[in-house]
């Protein structure tokens, strides 16, 4: 089973620990089963970091998760050339998602992810070939 942490939930974990949710964060991102985040939402974590605590500790998370045994960072399986980009991010973006989020599916979706956990449902319900769980969800039906 393949599962993707979504931002918001890596951002809370790594980053806004006083928010009511990060217990919930703790769980799924402290949890030894297999995750994946995909390059976008490592990008948009570490500009989150950075502006937070600082370029350093930017950097720091990034390379973080790009070291963890029970992390992988979900790239493109083959990356199009610019036209061919584009034509693919807008049939994306086309689902009725922003760039950010249209780019995060188009790369789940190309690396077969089953889930994505996150608490921003409605921006990937049904728009998109994996199911879209919250991290309440997730715990409650054994995934995490």
């Amino acid at each position: 089973m393949s599962i993707a942490v979504d931002t918001d939930v890596l951002a809370i974990y790594f980053i806004f620990k006083w928010d009511r949710r990060y217990s919930l964060a703790a769980k799924i991102v402290e949890s030894e089963k297999p995750k994946a985040a995909t390059i976008i939402n490592v990008l948009e974590l570490a500009g989150l970091m950075s502006i937070a605590q600082g370029g350093a500790k930017a950097r720091e998370v990034f390379l973080h998760l790009h070291c963890r045994k029970d992390f992988e960072v979900l790239y493109w399986r083959r990356w199009p050339r610019q036209s061919a980009f584009i034509s693919s991010a807008l049939h994306y973006i086309t689902r009725r998602t922003p760039l950010g989020d249209a780019l995060v599916g188009w790369i789940l979706e190309e690396n077969g992810v089953e889930f994505l956990v996150t608490w921003n449902k409605r921006h990937f319900a049904g728009k998109f070939s994996f199911n879209v769980l919250t991290p309440e969800e997730a715990l409650a039906e054994g995934i995490y």
